[in-house]
C-alpha cells in the first residue's frame, strides 16, 4: 500500500484529517502519516472519546491485516509506538479492552529502541 492509499483511505475513516494527511510534507511520508493519525487517536484518549478510539484501533487493525512489511513496520514502530500508552495503567487497560486481537497482538510485541 502506497503512502498516497494510506492517506486516503485514512481520509475516508476520518474526513477532518483529510487536510493534514495531503499536506505536501505529509502526503509522501507513510511514516508522517501514521505520526499524525497517532496524534489524533492520542486526542480520543485524552477527550475520552471511546467511540472514536476504537474506530482508530479497528481501522489500524485492517490496515495491520492487509499490510504489507513496510506498512507493517510503520504502524509497529510508529503509530503503536507513538501513542504512549504504555507504562501507564489507564493505558494499558485501554488497550487491552478496545484493540482488536491482531492490533493488540503487535502491541504487546517487544520492539528493539531504535535510538542508540
Amino acid at each position: 500500500m502506497t503512502p498516497l492509499e494510506t492517506a486516503d483511505l485514512l481520509t475516508v475513516e476520518f474526513p477532518e484529517l483529510s487536510e493534514a494527511l495531503h499536506a505536501p510534507q505529509t502526503c509522501t511520508s507513510l511514516y508522517r502519516q501514521l505520526n499524525c493519525f497517532a496524534d489524533f487517536t492520542r486526542r480520543a484518549v485524552a477527550n475520552g472519546e471511546l467511540d472514536l478510539l476504537r474506530h482508530c484501533f479497528a481501522v489500524t487493525d485492517s490496515l495491520l491485516r492487509r499490510a504489507d512489511r513496510y506498512l507493517s513496520a510503520a504502524i509497529e514502530t510508529v503509530y503503536l509506538h507513538c501513542l504512549h500508552l504504555d507504562g501507564s495503567t489507564h493505558g494499558n487497560q485501554l488497550a487491552r479492552q478496545l484493540m482488536p486481537v491482531g492490533l493488540y497482538r503487535a502491541y504487546r510485541r517487544p520492539h528493539a529502541n531504535m535510538l542508540p
